[in-house]
Protein backbone atom coordinates (compact mmCIF):
# COMPACT_ATOMS: atom_id res chain seq x y z
CA UNK A 1 0.00 0.00 0.00
CA UNK A 2 1.45 3.29 -1.20
CA UNK A 3 0.40 6.06 0.80
CA UNK A 4 0.34 9.35 -0.83
CA UNK A 5 1.61 12.77 1.71
CA UNK A 6 0.05 15.89 0.68
CA UNK A 7 3.08 17.83 0.61
CA UNK A 8 2.44 21.70 -0.27
CA UNK A 9 5.08 24.18 -1.06
CA UNK A 10 6.04 26.58 1.94
CA UNK A 11 6.63 29.86 0.75
CA UNK A 12 8.27 32.57 3.40
CA UNK A 13 8.86 35.79 2.86
CA UNK A 14 11.53 38.36 4.91
CA UNK A 15 13.45 41.34 5.06
CA UNK A 16 16.93 41.66 5.87
CA UNK A 17 18.51 45.38 6.63
CA UNK A 18 21.93 46.15 7.98
CA UNK A 19 23.50 49.18 9.85
CA UNK A 20 27.01 49.48 11.92
CA UNK A 21 27.97 51.10 14.44
CA UNK A 22 30.92 52.24 16.58
CA UNK A 23 31.51 50.38 19.91
CA UNK A 24 33.18 49.30 22.62
CA UNK A 25 34.10 46.56 24.75
CA UNK A 26 35.93 43.70 26.34
CA UNK A 27 35.73 40.68 27.77
CA UNK A 28 36.48 40.63 31.56
CA UNK A 29 38.03 37.13 31.79
CA UNK A 30 39.20 36.30 28.60
CA UNK A 31 42.82 34.96 29.94
CA UNK A 32 40.68 32.23 32.15
CA UNK A 33 39.67 30.50 29.30
CA UNK A 34 43.34 30.11 26.94
CA UNK A 35 46.18 33.15 28.31
CA UNK A 36 46.51 33.72 23.99
CA UNK A 37 43.18 36.15 24.15
CA UNK A 38 43.65 37.48 27.38
CA UNK A 39 44.12 40.79 25.49
CA UNK A 40 40.33 41.10 25.37
CA UNK A 41 40.12 41.76 28.65
CA UNK A 42 41.57 45.16 28.10
CA UNK A 43 38.74 47.80 26.45
CA UNK A 44 38.67 47.72 22.54
CA UNK A 45 37.06 49.40 19.77
CA UNK A 46 35.10 47.83 17.29
CA UNK A 47 32.89 48.52 13.95
CA UNK A 48 30.01 46.58 15.46
CA UNK A 49 27.83 45.41 11.91
CA UNK A 50 24.17 44.55 12.48
CA UNK A 51 22.36 42.53 10.01
CA UNK A 52 18.34 42.15 11.09
CA UNK A 53 15.71 39.44 9.08
CA UNK A 54 12.24 39.67 9.84
CA UNK A 55 9.78 37.79 8.93
CA UNK A 56 6.80 39.77 6.32
CA UNK A 57 3.36 38.59 6.19
CA UNK A 58 3.05 40.17 2.47
CA UNK A 59 5.32 41.16 -0.22
CA UNK A 60 4.20 44.74 -0.31
CA UNK A 61 6.12 46.24 1.79
CA UNK A 62 4.45 45.32 4.94
CA UNK A 63 7.85 46.50 6.96
CA UNK A 64 9.66 49.24 4.92
CA UNK A 65 13.49 48.98 4.48
CA UNK A 66 14.13 53.03 5.68
CA UNK A 67 11.58 52.71 8.26
CA UNK A 68 12.92 49.71 9.90
CA UNK A 69 16.63 50.55 9.67
CA UNK A 70 16.12 54.15 11.09
CA UNK A 71 14.52 53.03 13.86
CA UNK A 72 17.04 49.83 14.51
CA UNK A 73 19.40 52.80 13.88
CA UNK A 74 17.74 54.83 16.62
CA UNK A 75 17.72 52.50 19.04
CA UNK A 76 21.34 51.54 18.66
CA UNK A 77 23.26 53.26 21.03
CA UNK A 78 27.35 53.91 19.73
CA UNK A 79 29.93 53.72 22.21
CA UNK A 80 30.05 51.50 25.07
CA UNK A 81 28.64 48.34 25.09
CA UNK A 82 30.84 47.25 28.50
CA UNK A 83 31.17 43.86 28.57
CA UNK A 84 28.60 42.68 25.98
CA UNK A 85 28.99 39.96 23.78
CA UNK A 86 27.86 40.00 19.91
CA UNK A 87 25.26 37.79 20.81
CA UNK A 88 24.51 39.63 24.12
CA UNK A 89 23.68 42.94 21.56
CA UNK A 90 22.15 40.69 19.57
CA UNK A 91 19.57 39.20 22.26
CA UNK A 92 19.31 43.38 23.37
CA UNK A 93 17.89 44.65 19.77
CA UNK A 94 15.09 41.66 20.06
CA UNK A 95 14.07 41.77 23.22
CA UNK A 96 14.34 46.18 23.55
CA UNK A 97 13.03 46.94 20.40
CA UNK A 98 12.38 44.65 17.71
CA UNK A 99 9.77 42.45 19.42
CA UNK A 100 8.23 45.64 21.40
CA UNK A 101 8.01 47.54 17.99
CA UNK A 102 7.00 44.51 15.66
CA UNK A 103 5.45 42.05 17.40
CA UNK A 104 5.77 37.97 17.51
CA UNK A 105 7.39 36.80 14.04
CA UNK A 106 10.53 35.12 13.14
CA UNK A 107 13.81 37.54 14.04
CA UNK A 108 17.13 36.66 12.72
CA UNK A 109 20.03 38.96 14.52
CA UNK A 110 23.22 39.20 13.43
CA UNK A 111 26.01 41.35 15.01
CA UNK A 112 29.48 41.04 14.07
CA UNK A 113 33.39 42.62 15.04
CA UNK A 114 34.25 44.60 12.48
CA UNK A 115 32.70 41.96 10.00
CA UNK A 116 34.58 39.59 10.99
CA UNK A 117 33.09 37.18 13.55
CA UNK A 118 29.46 37.23 14.02
CA UNK A 119 27.23 36.64 17.28
CA UNK A 120 23.65 35.49 15.66
CA UNK A 121 20.59 35.15 17.92
CA UNK A 122 17.79 33.20 15.93
CA UNK A 123 14.17 33.66 17.19
CA UNK A 124 10.74 31.82 16.48
CA UNK A 125 7.37 32.90 17.45
CA UNK A 126 5.93 30.29 19.88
Amino acid sequence: MIIKQDVRPRVETFIKIRTEFEGYHCYPKAGNIDTRIKFLENRHRHIFKVEVKISVNHGDRELEFFLVKWALQEYIKSGEQNNLSCEMIAMNILNHHLKPKYGERFYEITVSEDGENDGIVTYYPG
